[in-house]
Order: structure tokens, then C-alpha cells, then sequence
């Protein structure tokens, strides 16, 4: 998993892109919980600044671009032979069992998608759906298969092939996990939980609960309920009106969704 942060307000647009390493099998409980060390921080990689159009920065946007590939294929290495020589575990009933560890799962944005499978912004890392046809059925759309997209650049250079990319949104680049043994490139995506759900359909849901309360005049009505709500367990007590909290965390962000599923039907 990983997630683009901003390493400190004090030191301008200065961010770290850290990458994380979990098992698969633990209890959410057991991962969650502080000091369980169940996850581990394996890279902090720096983000490159922000680019203009100028031919000197297109040089660089490009040197950026081919580093990405370099640097996680330094990380992965280890995982290459391990998948099929396979590594002696440690079990946590004492026996030591040949395990064979691979890739199972990737949690990250969407943009962070974008960079690891090398794909447009407008597009779906795990289908083909077309750009315009975003929020349909994804059972009626092809799940991406990079290793064709690969034995195509390579047959053939023709405009038809350029199309072909281009309607799917590839930037003919090869994916962060390109060459992993017994990993499914579209497979590794998964919801990620906190943009999706908790400040994407709660945060916009919530523009549209706020608007409606601007019509009726009652915003200020539920700023003053929103402060007076009593402390429950698993539940933090705001300490900011609503429409004073100018960038929402996770934690604030499952305490609005409870009072969200309190009151919907």
C-alpha cells in the first residue's frame, strides 16, 4: 500500500510517497491496532515538484517518469525469487513451512494508480471501460491485460495500434508490477477506503446535505447540533462546528459517516 503525504506545513509543497508491507492473512483488528507492528514502512521516496510545459521541464517530467519503474523494481527484487524458489517461515505455531510470498493486493488512490500501471487519469486501472463510460457495469467490460498491451507494442507499430492505445488510456509504458510471477496486474487494485467512501461519497453527499440546509437557512442549526453531540464510544467528540473544518481526516471523516447511518433509512 502506499499514499502521497505532505511531510510538514512548514517546508512549502514537499511531499513523501511512503510505501508500506502488510500480510495478507492478519485480522483488520490485529493491523490496525498501534503497536502491532503489522505494518511495516519499506520506502519513503521523495515527490518530484510540479512541472511546467517547457521543453527543459518535459526532459525532466520524462527522467521522472523512468525512475519510477527503477525504484520499485529495487523493492520488489526480493519478491521475485521468493515467489518461486519460495523462503523457510517462521509460523506462528512454531513450525517452519515453505512459503512462497507474492503480491496479493496494492491499496492507493487513484492518481497513485495512475502512476504505478502508467495509464491516463481518465481511465480504469482494472477494466477497459472507455472514459466516458465510467460508473457502469464493470462485469461487462474487459479486465486490463498489460502483458497484451506489451506483445502488442512490440508486433506491431501500426496506427491502429496507436488507437487502440490511446482509446484505452495507455501510456505505452511498462507497469511498476510488470514481470511479477503469478500476479495479476488488475487484480492488485483495490477500493481505497478513506478516498472512495469516506471523502468521496460522504464528502460529496455532504455538499449536497449542505446545500440543502443553505436553502432552508438551517446551517447554522446544524453547526450548533453537530458541537453538542455527546461523546460515545468509538465515537470523537467534534471539537469544530462543521463548516469550519477546512480539511478532513479519516477519523473525522467515519465520525460524520455514523451520524450519517443514524438517520438514513
Amino acid at each position: 500500500m502506499s499514499d502521497q503525504t505532505h511531510l510538514s506545513n512548514l517546508s512549502g509543497d514537499k511531499q513523501g510517497w511512503p510505501v508500506y508491507l502488510t500480510l495478507g492473512n492478519l485480522p483488520a483488528t490485529r493491523r490496525n491496532r498501534p503497536g502491532s507492528f503489522a505494518v511495516l514502512l519499506l520506502a519513503l521516496m521523495p515527490v518530484p515538484r510540479k512541472l511546467t510545459k517547457s521543453s527543459a521541464d518535459h526532459l525532466q517530467r520524462q527522467i521522472n517518469a523512468d525512475t519510477l519503474p527503477g525504484v520499485f523494481e529495487l523493492l520488489f527484487e526480493p519478491l521475485h525469487n521468493a515467489a518461486l524458489e519460495g523462503v523457510n517461515i517462521d509460523c506462528a505455531d512454531g513450525t517452519v513451512r515453505r512459503c512462497f510470498p507474492i503480491l496479493s493486493a496494492w491499496i492507493a488512490d487513484h492518481m497513485e494508480n495512475v502512476a504505478l500501471h502508467r495509464i491516463k487519469s481518465n481511465v480504469c486501472p482494472k477494466c477497459e471501460v472507455l472514459a466516458g463510460e465510467l460508473a457502469t457495469d464493470a462485469n461487462s467490460h474487459r479486465a486490463r491485460d498489460y502483458a497484451r498491451y506489451e506483445r502488442c507494442e512490440c508486433e506491431s507499430a501500426s496506427d491502429d495500434s496507436r488507437t487502440m492505445f490511446e482509446t484505452l488510456g495507455i501510456d505505452l509504458e511498462k507497469s511498476v508490477f510488470h514481470g511479477h510471477h503469478w500476479v495479476s496486474a488488475p487484480g492488485l487494485h483495490k477500493a481505497d477506503l478513506l478516498h472512495t467512501v469516506y471523502l468521496g461519497l460522504f464528502k460529496r453527499l455532504m455538499d449536497w446535505i449542505s446545500g440543502f440546509l443553505k436553502k432552508q437557512a438551517r446551517l447554522q442549526a446544524f453547526d450548533d447540533t453537530w458541537k453538542a453531540l455527546p461523546p460515545h464510544r468509538g465515537f470523537f467528540v467534534p471539537k469544530k462546528a462543521y463548516r469550519e473544518v477546512t480539511q478532513w481526516q479519516g477519523k473525522e471523516m467515519r465520525n460524520l459517516a455514523r451520524c450519517l447511518v443514524g438517520f438514513s433509512p
